[in-house]
């Protein structure tokens, strides 16, 4: 029939009709109009899910609909008294034997020993030591991976492949919600006037198509020599991330950052691709105008604002490529160490992992069109390809 419905398995609702439908004697054409089926797939539940209903009186002769339309013998006036054998449907015993048959298939592994091998030697290394995720080893090597990613994740449970639960952070990742600090420094509110969330949401809604750059902070341990931290800085449409390594988590150090930048790719650049910053209350950022201004004309070049307080989630994208930062460096790690070289080594195999959100494409090849070539050199972000993109320590082991 024209309106059938393909590819849709009966549901508990629909066997209920059919037995009903049956009861008063319908024929296959009727009952599959009614439930936008096909006639064939009616009478092929019927068949499959049919049973004998024996009697005292029974002779054991076959029925007459044994082997044609219904093939059941739900309908029939001499049901009560006949003594043949009886075929019935029932929808209770249909939809029982139908989801133990899902069950088994279902529980049936479809991968043989050879792609366990292939995928334990490709796949496993990539993502037990390189931190790659499930997403992206699936773009990577869909060869090797020849079923979809839900899956994967049941292959991963029942322990027949070398990656484990634990090699997937996301998956066995438990937050402890932090208190907040009520002693910390916190910022003069004076220079937020003009500057609340509030404010940038007036201002996109009027500039929709204004490029957002969210700013924070990332820091080490603190203290001593590690007080060195990251100045993060993500283009939102793309999630294309800049990292620079602070010596402290000061003001003064953000404002060299932007200097460097200004100077770097000149001050109409700045202007196209820092027009909007969203950052948080922290007192590092306490300084707007140092950052909004030219400093040599006094000119406005872009215009910062800030979240609400305790409201990170209003720069999301920012705080969950965070994520990839820490399976480099996990929380307590050392930034001592480290240089401004390593910044832009990490932040260039992270703007190479592909996402999601990009239909699969990565930061760099996203990004590459509005920030141009030219510009990326320029910040030393390099796309790297997919097998060696690497999100653990080692890193930056030399």
């Amino acid at each position: 029939m024209k309106n059938a419905k393909k590819n849709k398995h009966l549901s508990f609702e629909d066997r209920c009709v059919i037995e009903e439908f049956l009861n008063f004697g319908y024929n296959f054409t009727k009952i599959a109009n009614r439930l936008a089926k096909d006639r064939t797939t009616i009478s092929r539940d019927i068949k499959k899910h049919r049973f004998l209903r024996s009697g005292w009186n029974c002779t054991n002769k076959p029925c007459c609909f044994e082997n044609k339309p219904p093939y059941v013998c739900n309908g029939c006036k001499k049901f009560n008294h006949c003594t043949n054998v009886r075929y019935s449907y029932s929808h209770d015993v249909a939809y029982n034997e139908y989801k133990q048959t899902l069950i088994k298939q279902r529980a049936h592994l479809q991968i043989t020993k050879e792609q366990i091998v292939s995928i334990n030697d490709i796949i496993a290394p990539l993502m037990m030591h390189k931190k790659h995720s499930v997403n992206q080893v699936f773009i990577e090597h869909p060869e090797v991976l020849p079923f979809s990613k839900s899956t994967f994740y049941k292959y991963i449970d029942l322990g027949i492949l070398n990656v484990k639960n634990l090699d997937l952070p996301r998956k066995v990742r438990f937050r402890v919600k932090k208190e907040y600090d009520y002693t910390r420094i916190k910022a003069n509110v004076k220079i937020k006037v003009g500057r609340f969330y509030t404010d940038f949401k007036e201002y996109i809604e009027y500039n929709p198509t204004a490029s957002i750059v969210e700013m924070d902070t990332v820091i080490g341990t603190s203290g001593g020599k590690g007080g060195k931290c990251f100045l993060t800085l993500l283009f939102r449409n793309f999630n294309l991330m800049l990292i620079y390594l602070l010596p402290y988590k000061q003001t003064k150090y953000v404002i060299e950052v932007f200097n460097s930048i200004k100077e770097l790719i000149g001050i109409e650049e700045f202007k196209r691709l820092f027009e909007v910053i969203l950052t948080d209350n922290g007192t590092e950022f306490s300084d707007p105008e140092s950052i909004e201004l030219d400093f040599n004309t006094g000119e406005k070049l872009v215009s910062l604002f800030y979240c609400d307080p305790n409201c990170s989630w209003q720069k999301g994208s920012i705080e969950k490529n965070h994520e990839f930062i820490r399976y480099i460096l996990p929380k307590g790690s050392s930034f001592a160490g480290l240089t401004q070289d390593d910044c832009f080594l990490i932040a260039s195999h992270i703007n190479s992992v592909p996402r999601v959100s990009l239909n699969n494409a990565s930061p760099f090849d996203s990004a590459i069109l509005f920030l141009g070539e030219e510009n990326l050199k320029k910040f030393k972000i390099k796309k790297i390809d997919n097998d060696d993109i690497d999100l653990s320590i080692r890193l930056l082991k030399k």
